[in-house]
């Protein structure tokens, strides 16, 4: 029945949680057929790593180790692409694929700086309190 409609069911909310146990569950031939279904369409992969309930189907061809290698070179080709989605990006760091992103880095160096800043400032105030 998944093999009906691929794209609609690992996109769909109850459908996609069953096509993940059957991924998980069922028999080798079931299991790489239902993969090659996914794997067959350009850009399908890249798409569910993207959705909020097909990175869950993304997740389960990983953990297969007869496509888990293809899913890896789809995603890190489309790095860019996935990187610039929420889920996608959640994925790729799960993957050890994923960079930090500046502005994060650079809110956190000026937090620090002003932190620093602030006990300098604090410092040079209570000598000239004191020096006066």
């Amino acid at each position: 029945a998944l093999r009906g409609d691929v794209q609609r069911f690992a996109r769909h909310r109850f459908a996609s949680k069953v096509f993940e146990h059957a991924l998980a569950l069922c028999s080798d031939e079931e299991r790489n057929g239902l993969a090659s279904q996914v794997l067959a369409r350009p850009g399908f992969v890249v798409a569910l790593a993207c959705h909020n309930f097909g990175i869950d189907i993304i997740r389960a061809l990983l953990d297969l180790p007869q496509v888990s290698k293809q899913v890896q070179m789809l995603l890190v080709k489309s790095s860019g692409r996935v990187s610039r989605d929420r889920f996608g990006t959640e994925l790729m760091l799960e993957l050890g694929l994923g960079k930090q992103q500046p502005k994060r880095v650079l809110d956190l160096t000026r937090e620090l700086g002003l932190a620093e800043r602030t006990a300098y400032d604090a410092a040079v105030a209570s000598i000239a309190i004191g020096g006066a």
